[in-house]
């Protein structure tokens, strides 16, 4: 199977964090290509030691490949990642001070030969990112720290080019990653920043939309051909842009709807009680019929605490206090029996679409089945 990185720190289930970004129409891929591929050459220096008397590293020429990657980042995970590579400075000195008290059998770090690259190129990459932050720092944003802005809101489908870099003369991994990082750091800041805006949650659709309205705009101002050749234009701009806005209509919907269920389902529920909603299945529905059995899950589920808040509850109420608790209980069961049921066939509504958009259009669906595959049993 391919290399990828997963974490459970999201929402407590298995999910990918960097993976292959699988799409047949847009690059396809060998079957005998890595998700990673090194290629290195290296050789032995004319003299082992130096004239101070150390000794002397290999030397190599590497090149560097990547397949297009899938990103599927969370803050919260980020955060961990962060917090754990960093360490704690105390321990730290703990340690440090237990191995000076006992005897050091260790390789000290001027023993270490770290290998010299000549030459280290890096091939062009495409990343395809998603991130979902938790919270802003508002406290943070205010000391300076602008990086904030971006955990304002979810970025979606952002696809980033990684240009070729081509360095030379460098000692060791961590020299080669960390010029290699801050030259892609650099040029995305300088070409591609626009991105974390157009990409952004709230602006996403309109992004969507802007090519294939640019196309079919430029397609009415400035015919080209004669008068057939010129209807053909105008139907084949026209056809695309609807099909693009159907796409967009149709992602758009489902997630504000899966967004209303959950808010309704969280308003409705005491706090602490388990959701009256069916946990969505983990394999992605490759057309509306595969919707079915979960929409009427959500529905049935949504009627169900309708009917135990307004009926099951009040006549237990009659039976132990009479009318009058009957009644105050029926007063206090309406909200969540107006709530329930509409937050049932909003999630019903929300996969539904869901089923539709991956009928449509298969390459996404293949795209979100492909981050699946790998954490399921």
């Amino acid at each position: 199977s391919d290399f990828f990185i997963a974490e459970t720190i999201s929402n407590g289930d298995p999910s990918k964090m960097m993976g292959e970004w699988i799409n047949e129409s847009e690059h396809p891929r060998d079957d005998s290509d890595g998700i990673i591929m090194l290629k290195m050459t290296t050789k032995h220096p004319k003299l082992r030691v130096s004239s101070d008397g150390k000794l002397m590293s290999d030397e190599s020429r590497a090149t560097l490949e990547l397949l297009p990657l899938r990103f599927y980042l969370n803050q919260k995970a980020l955060r961990f990642i962060r917090s754990f590579f960093a360490g704690s400075p105390n321990e730290t000195g703990e340690d440090e001070s237990q191995d000076g008290d006992g005897e050091n059998d260790g390789i000290s770090d001027d023993e270490i030969i770290n290998i010299f690259f000549e030459s280290f190129k890096v091939r062009p990459c495409k990343l395809k990112v998603d991130y979902q932050p938790e919270n802003m720092d508002i406290d943070s944003f205010r000391d300076g720290n602008y990086v904030e802005i971006l955990n304002l809101c979810p970025l979606e489908d952002m696809v980033l080019a990684l240009q070729p870099v081509e360095m030379q003369d460098l000692t060791g991994w961590g020299s080669v990653f960390s010029e290699l990082a801050g030259r892609w750091v650099e040029d995305i800041c300088a070409t591609q920043a626009h991105k974390f805006f157009t990409r952004a949650a709230p602006f996403q659709p309109l992004s969507n939309l802007g090519d294939p309205l640019a196309d079919l705009a430029m397609v009415l101002v400035v015919p080209e051909g004669g008068v057939t050749n010129y209807i053909k234009s105008i139907v084949g701009g026209t056809t695309n842009f609807a099909g693009k806005f159907l796409l967009e209509a149709l992602s758009t919907s489902a997630k504000i709807t899966r967004f209303a269920a959950n808010q309704l389902n969280t308003k409705a529920l005491p706090s602490g009680r388990k959701s009256s909603l069916p946990r969505r299945p983990r394999n992605v529905p490759r057309h509306a019929g595969d919707t079915a059995g979960h929409a009427y899950e959500s529905v049935a589920r949504g009627l169900r605490e309708a009917n135990y808040k307004i009926v099951t509850v009040p006549l237990r109420e009659y039976q132990h206090h009479g009318a009058g608790g009957a009644a105050r209980s029926a007063l206090k069961g309406i909200p969540i029996g107006v709530i329930a049921p509409i937050a049932g066939a909003s999630e019903a509504l929300s996969y539904t679409l869901l089923g539709l958009r991956n009928q449509l259009r298969p390459d996404i669906r293949k795209e979100e089945e492909a981050s699946l595959r790998g954490l399921q049993d």
